[in-house]
């Protein structure tokens, strides 16, 4: 069975496709490669999640803006929220979501 993990990566959608063993694919799979509405809520994650990464400001390299991931917390939230629900909907059962991302930003926003 395969897996789909949500988590968050610089540059990086939040869709990781893996197989049984947490191999991870390099292509998404098939269903969710070829879902319009997974792709666009995937790429608006990606955004989000990237813009916290600040190159070459406060004296350092990389920085990642906490404060900011913080304010868009909701937004971060309801976008996963709907990327699991989507991917729970097209669902043929090859595949079970990992939310873990999800469960992070829920946890944020009951702070």
């Amino acid at each position: 069975m395969n897996i789909i993990k949500i988590q968050l990566e610089f540059l990086h959608g939040a869709i990781w496709c893996c197989d049984e063993n947490g191999i991870l694919y390099l292509e998404p799979i098939e269903i969710v490669k070829n879902d319009e509405k997974c792709r666009e809520l995937d790429k608006k994650i990606e955004s989000i999640y990237s813009s916290y990464y600040e190159f070459n400001l406060h004296d350092q390299l990389c920085w990642f803006n906490e404060e900011q991931k913080y304010k868009d917390r909701f937004i971060m939230l309801d976008l996963l929220e709907k990327l699991v629900s989507r991917l729970n909907e097209i669902n043929d059962g090859s595949y079970v979501v990992e939310p873990i991302a999800l469960e992070y930003y829920r946890k944020l926003c009951e702070k």
